[in-house]
């Protein structure tokens, strides 16, 4: 197997009821039948982190629990983790010899073994009682003036759970207790513990929303997160609290500021396009929720004049895998900038300079995040809402702290911004699985109806969730899971051979799952032999259907499944295509595709 980059998230299998979450270790700690150690001396800083690995993630985390054992505790500074593992063997190998599935606690210790935890039993991750035990558990034994809680995690922004048949979304997902912790739920776990973070940290994908911040309003200094899907990489541990252990007298301020930049200098360093991180000052919280009410009455008040410019804004402005969440400066910008006059053009303006004041420092590298300033909102057009009996995204966000009986929520401006019809989601719950025999590159993309996307662009897409990249994780496999309910259209699968590994071949197996067709069971395609040895190595304008790719070696398309108001299997695509693939690490530039 190769030697990922740093740690990559080795994921697995043939399983389409995935979910994704993130993950640590160390040694000490007591609870749930346990007795505790003695309360140890009050130190400078407790960094807490609370990670459900109950799932595909489980080799992964066990790469971040290394790395954070790079730094272990000290005199001054506390790292301590609630983990679970997964012993499925599909998501790769226990933790350490004699795991059987049980929840544990660990003071972080420096080392080289993931070991010496203590076991609380198999509790449900995803309970909120869960976390809020975690972290009384933490302050009492290991008290100290300062404290980070950092939730590891696949995020989805403000986004609930949309059904309970596959546990695909949550802040903390628990595959053994087949359940999920919702972002209000979450948040009350938070509120019920009693303390008064200095930093909560998302190492998840886009969660740094005014939605999210303002469910933990009063309960935190700085929020630290990702407009953006993060990679699976994750926040570099080892950097960040070797960092902290340096200066323990940092401020809750500039530890924020420190996670950031340490991010944004780790990815810059491995050339990964497309992330951001910011801090909020969440004490400045309340005067840009106040501007955001203002623009939000101005909106309702002058829609018939302002309409234009707010669809304009959401075809235009600074978006994000779900491509209904904008930058709130940039989406700002433009009505500021192309409104002629009006209430709505001047709170505009009020909204950006009180994002100026509330974000501490905003990163981003990659021309597609160039326009972010650090938080997004929820912003749909009409054709990104759906509002069926299953799938009602409107009453879900109805229901966060944010819109709870306030005149001219954000809620209500959404409700305006969508006033056209809504469109009905179609059942997802498929996926695509690939495996090779060995240590070739080999890329599998998913084109959903509207974008191309792969394991190596990130995780999240706008219809579903990737494994982490081979060339990462090391394992030769990867694979995608579309989410319960995705836009309805063609999803097409393709295979290519990017680079050769010691043997200069691979045999390659693809697998598919859709229980909405009955297949419950893994269909197997293959193995097919690619290689380098007649490689289409064109601009794709040659290519006016995928299945064309079959003449090659270095690409496999064996078909596509899709989503209308007739289902039908898999079957190989004419989809017409006007794509320009582009090299790995750059996304794809494609324009003109039509069914």
């Amino acid at each position: 197997m190769r030697v990922g980059m740093k740690k990559g998230v080795a994921h697995v299998v043939l399983v389409a009821f995935v979910s994704l979450s993130l993950f640590s270790c160390g040694g000490g700690g007591g609870g749930g039948g346990v007795t505790p150690p003695p309360p140890e001396t009050k130190k400078s800083w407790t960094y807490m982190i609370y990670m459900g690995g109950d799932n595909n993630l489980s080799e992964a985390a066990k790469q971040d629990i290394l790395e954070m054992k790079k730094a272990g505790s000290d005199a001054k500074i506390n790292i301590v983790l609630q983990a679970e593992f997964s012993t499925n063997p599909n998501f790769g190998t226990l933790p350490y010899s004699g795991y059987k599935g049980e929840t544990m606690r660990y003071l972080v210790q420096t080392g080289t073994e993931i070991s010496g935890g203590t076991s609380i039993g198999n509790v449900d991750m995803a309970s909120p009682q869960t976390l809020t035990d975690f972290i009384n558990w933490a302050k009492t034994n290991y008290p100290a003036d300062h404290y980070v809680l950092v939730i590891w995690d696949h995020g989805a922004g403000w986004k609930a759970e949309r059904s309970t048949r596959f546990a695909l979304r949550g802040a903390v997902q628990d595959q053994t207790s087949g359940s999920f912790m919702s972002l209000p739920n979450l948040a009350k776990a938070v509120r019920d513990s009693g303390l008064h973070f200095d930093i909560i940290n998302f190492d998840a994908c886009l969660m740094a929303m005014y939605e999210v911040a303002y469910e933990f309003k009063g309960i935190c200094d700085f929020l630290v997160a990702s407009e953006e899907t993060e990679p699976g990489d994750g926040d570099p541990y080892d950097t960040i609290l070797n960092d902290l252990k340096a200066n323990p007298a940092m401020t809750g301020r500039t530890l924020a500021t420190t996670i950031v930049n340490n991010y944004y200098n780790f990815y810059i360093s491995e050339r990964t396009d497309g992330i951001t991180k910011s801090a909020i000052d969440m004490s400045k919280l309340s005067d840009l929720d106040a501007k955001i009410l203002q623009l939000s009455g101005s909106i309702i008040s002058e829609f018939s004049s302002v309409s234009g410019a707010i669809a304009s804004a959401q075809n235009t402005t600074q978006k994000y895998h779900y491509t209904a969440n904008h930058d709130l400066y940039d989406f700002c910008k433009f009505l500021f900038t192309n409104l002629p006059s009006g209430q709505t053009k001047t709170v505009a303006a009020d909204v950006m300079a009180a994002i100026d004041n509330a974000v501490v420092t905003s990163k981003w590298y990659g021309d597609k995040v160039k326009n972010s300033h650090g938080i997004a909102i929820y912003s749909p057009a009409y054709n990104e809402v759906s509002s069926d009996s299953t799938v009602n995204d409107l009453t879900n966000y109805a229901k966060l702290a944010c819109n709870q009986i306030r005149a001219n929520s954000w809620y209500d401006a959404v409700l305006k911004m969508a006033s056209a019809p809504t469109h009905v989601l179609k059942q997802g719950g498929f996926a695509f699985y690939v495996s090779w025999d060995t240590d070739a590159d080999v890329d599998l993309y998913v084109w959903e109806p509207v974008d191309l996307y792969a394991a190596w662009m990130g995780k999240t897409t706008p219809n579903g969730f990737f494994s982490g990249d081979s060339a990462d994780t090391g394992i030769s496999e990867e694979f995608y899971v579309a989410n319960d309910w995705v836009e309805a259209g063609e999803y097409d699968f393709l295979i290519t051979y990017f680079l050769d590994g010691s043997s200069k071949f691979a045999n390659v197996t693809f697998f598919w799952i859709d229980p909405l067709n009955n297949i419950t069971e893994w269909q197997k395609f293959g193995p097919v032999p690619m290689d380098l040895t007649l490689p289409y190595s064109g601009d794709f304008s040659d290519i006016t259907a995928l299945s064309q790719l079959n003449a090659y070696t270095n690409w496999w398309y064996p078909g596509q499944t899709t989503r209308s108001t007739t289902y039908t299997s898999l079957r190989i695509g004419e989809r017409v295509v006007n794509i320009r693939f582009g090299v790995k690490k750059t996304k794809p530039d494609f324009t003109n595709i039509r069914k």
